[in-house]
């Protein structure tokens, strides 16, 4: 049978709509969870608000709330003591009940995307994640805005919905805003990553690489490069991994945003190749750029693994009391698995087998509840590896890889020199 207009090479196809959610028994299930009490329950109704008047049909809206909703919503929103800057948006959604076949519909958007700031401000992740979707589905042709709620989601672990709305995001992007196009892509890479899909990962990765060089979207070229690195260096490609990073340090700049965290990764590079004292050097030095403790757990922990395997006893136990004590600041259950698993590789290498097997099965308990298979398979692993070394009473170290100098000496001496450089240039404004 012919395809229509008369063209073999065409395929028509209706693209399958985005995830409203993943494991929540109802809509803003998550959101009274995170936001129980009066204001919770206010955000609550007014999220089903937005979504029950975007879905009706237009026909339909003007009988979709009763009359006297809006009267018993402002009663409800001043009650419920909101802090003034969520007012308005709030009052916003209320006078959609007051006069639903009359609504400002930009004015709608703006509002739900005010009360996600709101909640992005307090770290009520799932309230922005609830908000940016509602703005999303009022919005369903703006790229951007599907880019952050699989974003969010992603953040969060809800995967299935994640991909969803990011392969939603490159979509509408596609021929008419490549700069979200090749986020997208970068950001379904690390979530591919996240999974333990590494070949995924590297696939998507390198496309918005290469939709950020064709389409000159200079910003995304240094953090492609970067998460092309990390990708392949899990892969233990080394060879290629240092290729990566020398190109995103370039592409970085010492005075880019991203630049600390490529460091810590390259430390981490180093670690994985047995490279312990090269490793502990940049991350002593790297350290001080973190302001924020949601970074500074991570490459605390990595440090007290670098420590140990140079045999800096002192500096081991530092660090792994420091990461500790950071750790309620981790930003996700995530982030905090894998602190957890760096801080067993760093007893394990230091001989505390007993200390890196509790680490290891907090570590395994923490992703056990979501869909972190490569996190889960990687504990599972180090605990055999624990377990065996502890029975031939020797430290877990990695093997430094076969075919020579991987590590780079020539590019541990470009960052101290590029930190050295950002840290002069810093002080000098101070």
């Amino acid at each position: 049978m012919p395809s229509p207009a008369g063209n073999p090479a065409r395929r028509s196809y209706l693209a399958a709509p985005p995830l409203l959610s993943e494991s929540e028994p109802f809509e803003g299930a998550a959101l009274l969870r995170e936001h129980p009490g009066a204001l919770g329950a206010v955000l609550w109704k007014s999220l089903r608000d937005v979504s029950a008047w975007t879905a009706a049909a237009a026909d339909e809206r003007a009988a979709l709330f009763p009359a006297d909703a809006a009267d018993a919503r402002a009663g409800e929103v001043a009650g419920a003591a909101a802090e003034p800057e969520l007012w308005a948006p709030l009052l916003v959604v209320q006078r959609l009940l007051a006069a639903p076949d009359d609504v400002d519909h930009p004015r709608l958007v703006h509002a739900c995307r005010a009360i996600a700031r709101w909640g992005e401000r307090r770290g009520f992740t799932a309230v922005q994640l609830a908000f940016v979707q509602a703005a999303a589905c009022l919005a369903p042709e703006h790229p951007r805005l599907a880019y952050s709620v699989g974003r969010l989601s992603r953040d969060r672990g809800e995967y299935a919905r994640a991909e969803s709305w990011l392969r939603t995001s490159i979509r509408l992007a596609r021929g008419t805003d490549w700069h979200t196009y090749a986020l997208a892509y970068l950001s379904l890479g690390t979530l591919y990553q996240q999974l333990g899909n590494l070949p995924a990962a590297r696939a998507v990765t390198m496309r918005g690489y290469r939709t950020s060089v064709r389409r000159r979207v200079r910003p995304l070229q240094g953090v492609a490069l970067h998460n092309l690195f990390t990708i392949t260096s899990e892969m233990l490609d080394f060879e290629r991994a240092q290729q990566f990073a020398l190109a995103a340090s370039r592409r970085y700049g010492p005075n880019h945003p991203r630049f600390p965290m490529l460091v810590h990764d390259i430390g981490l590079f180093w670690i994985q190749q047995g490279c312990f004292s090269r490793a502990t050097m940049v991350l002593q030095s790297v350290l001080p750029c973190f302001d924020l403790a949601t970074d500074q757990v991570l490459v605390l922990a990595n440090l007290a693994r670098a420590a140990a395997g140079a045999g800096n006893r002192e500096l081991y136990e530092r660090s792994y009391a420091e990461s500790l004590a950071l750790l309620p600041d981790a930003p996700s259950p995530e982030r905090i698995a894998q602190v957890w698993i760096n801080l067993a590789r760093a007893a394990a290498s230091a001989c505390d087998h007993d200390r890196a097997q509790a680490a290891a099965e907090t570590a395994l308990r923490v992703a056990g509840p979501l869909h972190l298979g490569q996190i889960r398979l990687e504990v599972e692993v180090l605990i055999d590896e624990i377990v065996a070394a502890r029975a031939a009473g020797r430290a877990l170290l990695p093997h430094a890889p076969a075919g020579g100098d991987t590590c780079g000496e020539a590019l541990a001496q470009d960052i101290l020199q590029s930190l050295s450089q950002s840290r002069a240039k810093a002080a000098a404004k101070g």
